[in-house]
């Protein structure tokens, strides 16, 4: 294991080491860039370091070095650059063989195949399989005949695109590509596919975090758990059976969140009521919006943001007051909308973090989420207030198992209609996730979302990065545990106070961060909360009559279509032709 990073280069970096030492600093990895010729008078055989640089780079660096076999030997992250054929020959001195080649892969996707023994290295996404189309940048590795001195990590379509030479007592990790991911890139839709950068991220990512995991940045655990929207608290919602749907809980080890609307709150049956609260311990309630009208969270006006955010807390609280059902102040978007400005008033308004499909807001031109963001433990790019992604089956499991290797908790949607078919494809990515090379703590979804955190040993202490406005920090050695923790935040003054079980906890404000420090007694926990001065907000909109009913009559349709026409196929089609017949007449 390497404790920094040596980034190799000639002359001086290009783009490629640029975007480079980024990932490094995301990651929080320490390193240096060095020109290829230095690195023999700055390496000791005592450093424990791993160096970057262009296959041509290393492969100079390694024809001039004498390294031995010992344990401290120098490891090799090494990518192609654009001069082609002296990679080809690169790669040949280092295999010691001839007849290697670089193929341009074919337009049609390719299967790809992560290998399951390397599991170390793989992390969670070992063993995974899907299809992909690679670019032109991402070209497949002909290597005749499998020489003993190398080992296939990733194939496409059964050539390699990562594989780990041996080259005198070196390893040298080689990815295929020669495009570097910049995490600085917008994602300018839906959601963020690892697909789209594959080759040049997964490879160095799990490079990074297999070579520099104890100083890089990890999760306290891997958190997960399936959320399913829009139901209402009674025992059958459309397809979904919520006491079979307990049953399958306990059989596969999973837990369900139901993202409540609001508007619904005096509709929770009594039998319902009593169910929920006696399975506390399986089913978790966040809040799906207010009304759960089309864009309501994308509006742009902040008095009405934050008079729907206050309702929607208010209907909840009733709820939880009427019913006995507890709920976490955890916005999930109707339709995955928000507004870039929504954030901040859910941040003011007590809200402990939102969790969303959509990583970009509705109002584009001032989207500020970029790749770096996308992986992030969650989205704090609006007003610092934290975004955790969910992801749909449709994603695949790569990507699941891609932000399971970020450290991001495993996050599910669904609604009712994934019970069609007693939710047998459901239960199969489930069962899939566990399966995974990780260990998946299945939690309800606050309890996932307090504990989700970034965490790193330095000295005595243990550094951890918050995002939510609460954070649950799990000791679980046998010794009193020293913790600074550090919290994004831009605006000094927002600060109300910040509090553990204890009391108040003093803190500071360093280069837009709130830093406090505490000690978490051995085997035990401590939670932490922020919490902010509520804004003043005058002038809230009135709700008219005509949107009063118009909200109502949505509900109530939505409810038919859910309960009645998606059980019946004559009904399903009827309505998919008015619904079709409708759109051609606008």
């Amino acid at each position: 294991m390497a404790n920094r990073a040596i980034i190799a280069h000639e002359r001086q970096p290009g783009w490629r080491e640029e975007r480079l030492g980024r990932v490094l600093d995301f990651f929080g990895v320490p390193w240096t860039s060095l020109e290829a010729g230095e690195w023999q008078s700055n390496h000791s055989s005592g450093d424990e370091e791993a160096v970057f640089g262009s296959i041509r780079v290393v492969a100079s660096i390694l024809k001039s070095s004498q390294l031995g076999s010992g344990p401290r030997a120098p490891v090799f992250y090494a990518y192609l650059d654009d001069e082609r054929d002296a990679c080809i020959r690169a790669i040949e001195l280092l295999l010691t063989m001839g007849n290697c080649s670089l193929r341009e892969p074919p337009a049609e996707k390719l299967p790809i195949c992560i290998s399951a023994t390397l599991t170390e290295l793989a992390g969670p996404m070992a063993g995974v399989r899907f299809s992909a189309r690679l670019t032109a940048d991402d070209p497949l590795l002909g290597l005749p005949g499998g020489g003993p001195n190398y080992e296939e990590i990733i194939t496409a379509g059964k050539a390699p695109v990562f594989v780990r030479l041996q080259y005198g007592g070196a390893s040298v990790f080689l990815c295929s590509s020669s495009r570097m991911v910049d995490i600085q890139e917008p994602v300018t839709r839906g959601f963020y596919d690892v697909k789209e950068h594959f080759c040049c991220a997964v490879p160095l990512v799990m490079f990074v975090r297999s070579e520099f995991r104890e100083v890089a940045w990890k999760p306290q655990e891997h958190a997960a758990c399936l959320i399913i929207d829009d139901p209402l608290l009674n025992l059958r919602y459309g397809f979904c059976d919520f006491p079979k749907l307990r049953d399958l809980m306990r059989e596969h080890r999973f837990t369900t969140n139901i993202a409540f609307i609001p508007w619904n709150c005096r509709r929770t049956s009594s039998v319902g009521a009593q169910f929920f609260r006696n399975e506390s311990h399986h089913f978790s309630v966040s809040i799906h919006g207010c009304d759960h009208t089309a864009g309501e969270f994308g509006a742009s006006s902040v008095q009405f943001l934050h008079s729907t955010a206050r309702l929607a807390q208010s209907r909840m609280r009733d709820h939880e007051q009427q019913t006995g059902i507890h709920h976490d102040p955890i916005m999930v978007f109707p339709q995955g909308v928000f507004s870039s400005i929504c954030p901040g008033v859910l941040k003011y308004n007590g809200f402990l973090a939102a969790v969303n499909t959509e990583v970009v807001p509705v109002d584009t031109s001032n989207a500020q989420t970029r790749i770096g963001d996308a992986w992030d433990m969650a989205i704090t790019s609006y007003s610092d207030f934290p975004i955790f992604t969910r992801r749909y089956a449709f994603h695949g499991l790569e990507n699941f198992a891609f932000d399971l290797l970020l450290g991001k908790p495993c996050l599910i949607v669904a609604h009712h209609d994934a019970f069609r078919d007693s939710g047998t494809s459901l239960l199969h990515l489930i069962q899939e996730i566990n399966s995974l090379n990780c260990s998946v703590r299945w939690r309800l979804l606050g309890e996932a979302v307090r504990r989700s955190c970034r965490r790193r040993t330095r000295r005595d202490t243990l550094e951890l990065q918050m995002y939510a406005s609460e954070l649950t920090v799990n000791n679980e050695t046998e010794r009193p545990m020293n913790v600074e923790i550090r919290k994004k935040e831009m605006l000094k003054d927002a600060v109300c106070r910040i509090s553990c079980e204890e009391g108040p906890v003093a803190w500071d404000f360093r280069t837009n961060q709130l830093v406090f420090t505490e000690k978490v007694p051995a085997r035990s926990e401590k939670r932490f909360k922020v919490d902010y001065h509520e804004p003043t907000i005058t002038n809230s909109p009135r709700r008219s009559f005509g949107f009063t009913l118009s909200v109502a009559s949505r509900r109530f349709f939505s409810e038919f279509r859910d309960n009645c026409i998606a059980k019946s196929p004559l009904l399903t089609t009827v309505a998919q032709r008015m619904k079709s017949r409708l759109r051609s007449a606008t």
